[in-house]
């Protein structure tokens, strides 16, 4: 019964692709086992197994295999590759400039070719090693190293932290011992010293000067007195704050109840009782109202952000000389529409998203429509997820532009219809399929080959039963041509 059974399926799988060997475009299937599409003068094939599981495509140099959602590699003639496994469990990318790797996001390669290349390697928090300018550098939390180039810092040395750490940034030098309770700070014409939370102080000649007494309630502070706008901040905090600049002034009384704040700079003013609930702003480019969570319309700049009954509507708009975006949000990511407006060339994109019902793109003049959507509205244009997750869920999938070109897919191709130009293909699986290379041939199967017949420029042919052979004869309209 067995064998019998095989040998029927392998009939079956070379009747189904028999018609189609000799045709510029090749299509060859058989749902859900195997999905194979091919055209020469493109350079390009496709072969799927068991629906979206199993993916191999290539187009010419470019190709992509994936074993959905274990496994997915992408790689062109350049040298450029993408390998996600289980993501996010793992994930490796290679440019002509970088090499990357990551293991959840925790332990983490990255290099590139030369000497002055970034080389960073790390299992977050833990083990850190690497390559900058300044030099190698390795550390081991809590236990000791040094750093390059993290947390902000130029250089970070510790010791079984927080008992020792040592840190460098823009010439100024900081020891902490029992961190963050004890600190010198030192450097060119700098000098200071922490003792938190009682008392804190440091200097820098012509730079800034800053105190603090029983952190966080007195603060005293100048800052960027080298610059063209020094700022000055006194606080005893929460019951008044006072920050002065040549660019804005701002007074807090009882944070975060009461405060003003006034832009010099940007001649607004901006009224906060209590942030971030209620909040006005009077000037030109700089206006609005926030009266959360009932209703919000701030327009700074280019920007403007709307809110109606937070957090059921907002509206996000931007207009710039280059381009005019909006965004509706209904509830964060249940539903959003954003639509983006390049004015010089008055190209269109557009992204819709009904969470998990369905997703809709348009860019380039090409629209794309597919049901499900379970994560894509939470990554917004992340490749990983569209590439090893997405395929999996999406029932229903429908692609067209502004040619008249139109592909849909559903249940992974049970049903399927692909238009270009005057070409059209489609096929419901198992009962029919059609063919149409040019107006004057068609092909068409039911039953995967118990009736075919097929048509062209001067002749027909028809068979039956799935047999090789059958009838054939001339076109009588071709004939009296």
């Amino acid at each position: 019964m067995k064998r019998g059974f095989w040998l029927i399926l392998v009939m079956l799988l070379s009747c189904c692709s028999a018609s189609a060997i000799a045709a510029p475009a090749t299509i060859s299937t058989f749902w859900p086992f195997y999905d194979y599409r091919a055209s020469e003068p493109a350079d390009y094939r496709s072969l799927h197994l068991f629906g979206p599981l199993v993916k191999y495509e290539s187009k010419g140099f470019e190709t992509e295999t994936a074993l959905r959602p274990l496994f997915y590699r992408a790689a062109d003639a350049e040298g450029n590759s993408s390998i996600d496994v289980l993501y996010p469990l793992l994930g490796y990318r290679r440019d002509q400039e970088t090499t990357r790797f990551h293991l959840l996001k925790l332990l983490n390669v990255d290099s590139g070719p030369g000497s002055n290349e970034r080389n960073r390697s790390y299992l977050f928090p833990f083990l850190f090693y690497g390559e900058e300018e300044q030099g190698r550098y390795a550390a081991f939390f809590p236990f000791g190293g040094k750093l390059y180039n993290w947390f902000g810092r130029d250089r970070i040395t510790f010791a079984l932290f927080p008992l020792y750490g040592h840190t460098e940034r823009n010439g100024t030098h900081i020891d902490n011992v029992l961190w963050p309770f004890f600190a010198r700070i030192s450097g060119e014409q700098e000098t200071g010293f922490k003792l938190w939370p009682l008392y804190g102080q440091s200097r820098k000649t012509g730079v800034y000067h800053k105190r603090f007494f029983l952190w966080p309630i007195f603060f005293a502070e100048e800052d960027r007195l080298d610059s063209d706008n020094p700022e000055k901040l006194r606080a005893v905090w929460p019951f008044y704050m006072r920050k002065e600049s040549a660019k804005a002034t701002s007074r807090t009384v009882l944070w975060p109840f009461f405060s003003i704040v006034e832009h010099h700079d940007k001649q607004y003013r901006e009224w906060n009782a209590p942030w971030p609930l209620i909040k006005v702003m009077r000037g030109d480019a700089y206006h609005g109202l926030r009266l959360l969570p009932f209703y919000a319309d701030e327009t700074m700049d280019v920007s403007r952000k709307r809110w109606y009954l937070w957090p059921l509507y907002k509206i996000d708009e931007m207009d710039t000389e280059q381009i005019a975006r909006r965004r509706d949000q209904l509830l964060y990511f249940l539903y959003s529409d954003t639509l983006e407006i390049a004015k010089d060339s008055g190209d269109t994109r557009r992204r819709i998203d009904l969470w998990p019902l369905f997703g809709y793109q348009q860019e380039r003049g090409v629209r794309h429509l597919h049901v499900l959507s379970l994560l894509e509205p939470f990554f917004r244009e992340n490749e990983a997820i569209e590439r090893l997750w997405a395929p999996l869920w999406r029932i229903y999938q429908q692609k067209w532009d502004r040619q008249g070109n139109h592909v849909v897919s559903l249940l992974w191709n049970l049903f399927w219809r692909e238009r270009q130009g005057d070409q059209l293909a489609w096929e419901l699986f198992p009962l029919a399929a059609y063919r149409r290379e040019s107006p004057e041939t068609m092909d068409f199967e039911f039953l995967k080959g118990l009736v075919h017949y097929r048509r062209n420029a001067t002749q027909r042919q028809l068979n039956v039963l799935y047999l090789p052979w059958g009838l054939s004869w001339d076109d009588a309209v071709a004939e009296a041509e």
